[in-house]
């Protein structure tokens, strides 16, 4: 189909449709967002109604209504009766969260390793961690990480795989903002998901899984020795 002549885009409203400006609901579920991976809160605080409105400006209505979004997101937990708290995660939730981890980022990188196509996305997060301390915002690691791990299933081509990745993204990405010490640099953080790279650019499944594999276990354990 030729291209619309300029007057008719112009004319065309399907052409001509702005991006609609963040809600404030939006705007308050990323600022609740940043905080809670930068961690503002302690796992097991509860966010208080009064409290988070006061400090962003906003209505009981706007902040409720982003907390069910954090939710949705495993970022935070609702009790009847009590509101919202930040997760505390128990050994039987970091066993489960990594080994369900493991087994999704498994198949992907079976299919990586047949098209054999590194995702531009892990390599730009793995030089994000090279040039970060751990002195630094932890979100910006911990993004650096969780953008690595998407990529590796978005590389995928799966989008079962990555709708069953993004449910579990959140808890995923707070686990490791709540436990970042396991890294004793950032360089070695980037180091070990150099390693996770160059197994995949052997073209063997093999050699990737293991890499992949003993990743996963090697984090399970430094995670659960924090406890």
């Amino acid at each position: 189909m030729p291209p619309l002549p300029a007057k008719n885009r112009a004319e065309d409203p399907e052409m001509n449709v702005e991006p609609l400006p963040a809600s404030a609901v939006d705007i308050l579920t990323q600022a609740l967002r940043r905080r809670i991976l930068s961690g503002d809160f302690r796992p097991g605080e509860f966010l208080r109604d009064v409290k988070m409105c006061e400090e962003h400006s906003t209505s009981r209505h706007t902040f409720r209504t982003a907390a069910q979004v954090l939710v949705t997101q495993g970022l935070l937990r609702q009790i009847p009766n009590r509101g919202f708290v930040v997760p505390e995660f128990g050994p039987d939730d970091i066993v489960d969260i990594t080994r369900v981890r493991g087994a999704i980022e498994g198949e992907a990188i079976r299919l990586i390793v047949l098209t054999g196509v590194i995702p531009s996305q892990a390599l730009e997060a793995v030089d994000i961690m090279h040039r970060s301390t751990l002195s630094a915002d932890r979100s910006l690691l911990v993004a650096a990480d969780r953008d690595f791990h998407r990529a590796i299933i978005a590389a995928s081509g799966s989008a079962r795989l990555k709708r069953t990745y993004s449910d579990l993204e959140g808890e995923i990405e707070l686990l490791l903002a709540q436990r970042q010490d396991f890294y004793a640099t950032a360089e070695e953080m980037a180091e070990e998901h150099e390693r996770l790279i160059n197994s995949l650019r052997s073209r063997h499944y093999d050699t990737a899984r293991d890499a992949f594999q003993e990743h996963w276990e090697d984090l399970q354990i430094k995670l659960l020795d924090q406890r």
